[in-house]
């Protein structure tokens, strides 16, 4: 097959040869696990995100906390704190990507120590319920619960309370919005809002790039369309605010938010889309667009451009926390 095929230019925007390898495989991978999600797929999609960020490995601390969830259950949470940082730092809870079906702490725990090692800040990573086991609500509750857990036990944790942001990347970037705008307590509020390619709006139909980056580039249309209704099987579920975030009444209560988009990702135009809304209802923005890029660029660190990525949208909330 040539390179050209391999890498074909849309949208004005290339993959890299590197990414252009990874993608048939990862494709096909992802694909089939939003058609079947299950414990089985989980692990093997787990191994393969760990092997993806491999190079950010390291030995800082780490604990395993269990913490309540909602429900009268309990989470898992895994809480990473770097060497070398100030005596109580700003704190980030993590929410991890994977369409509300897949994922968990340990797809995302490199990237979770990169974090919060390049952002100077703890990071307190949330193993939130999946569908379809568990569907809408459940991943949308657990992440409320453990916002609240951790705006309760600021000691315990060794955070700065003023400094306790929420984020995380693709449907996790879904749940930070969604619990920040359910705080109605000003003085409980996030500090910030770290949302990396979030998906905001259940109708991933309706937005163009949706149609130009519809198959091959990892995140294909129809993987979104099946891990949307693996979540939120009915339509008055999906349009809930809950999910489709973007049709809150209430945007004006969301913090000083950071959105990043990859320029060859099925939902790089609901996310700018978003930041539009945002900044209409008043709140402050910064919207970052990394070209030649696909979806989950966050979790393919062991690519040079994906890492440089990561790099900024690390050293926005670095900037966000001080």
């Amino acid at each position: 097959m040539s390179t050209m095929r391999l890498r074909p230019r849309i949208d004005g925007q290339r993959l890299n040869p590197r990414l252009a390898g990874l993608a048939p495989a990862a494709t096909a991978l992802l694909s089939y696990a939003a058609r079947h999600p299950s414990a089985p797929v989980r692990k093997v999609l787990d191994a393969n995100f760990a092997a993806l960020t491999v190079n950010q490995r390291s030995a800082s601390p780490v604990r395993d906390l269990t913490i309540p969830g909602a429900d009268s259950g309990t989470l898992p949470t895994r809480l990473y704190e770097p060497e070398g940082i100030e005596a109580v730092p700003g704190l980030l809870v993590y929410y991890h990507g994977g369409g509300w079906t897949i994922g968990s702490l340990d797809s995302h725990q490199n990237l979770c120590r990169y974090i919060a090692a390049r952002a100077r800040c703890k990071v307190l990573a949330v193993g939130y319920r999946k569908a379809p086991e568990h569907r809408f609500p459940a991943a949308w509750d657990d992440a409320l619960a453990s916002y609240e857990w951790a705006r309760d036990h600021t000691d315990l944790l060794g955070v700065d309370p003023a400094r306790i942001a929420v984020g995380g990347d693709s449907a996790g970037g879904n749940l930070a919005a969604a619990v920040a705008l359910a705080v109605e307590d000003p003085d409980r509020r996030p500090a910030f809002a770290w949302l990396n390619y979030p998906l905001v709006d259940a109708d991933v139909d309706a937005y163009p790039s949706a149609h130009l980056f519809a198959t091959g580039l990892i995140l294909t249309r129809q993987n979104l369309r099946d891990m949307v209704h693996q979540y939120a099987p009915r339509p008055v579920q999906q349009l809930d605010p809950r999910v489709t975030v973007m049709s809150s009444d209430a945007l004006d209560r969301m913090p000083p938010t950071y959105i990043s988009v990859a320029g060859m990702d099925p939902l790089r135009d609901q996310g700018a889309r978003f930041a539009d809304r945002l900044r209409e209802a008043g709140v402050s923005v910064q919207l970052e667009r990394f070209d030649n890029l696909p979806h989950a660029f966050q979790v393919l660190l062991i690519d040079s451009d994906s890492m440089r990525a990561t790099e900024a949208t690390c050293d926005a909330l670095a900037a966000a926390l001080k």
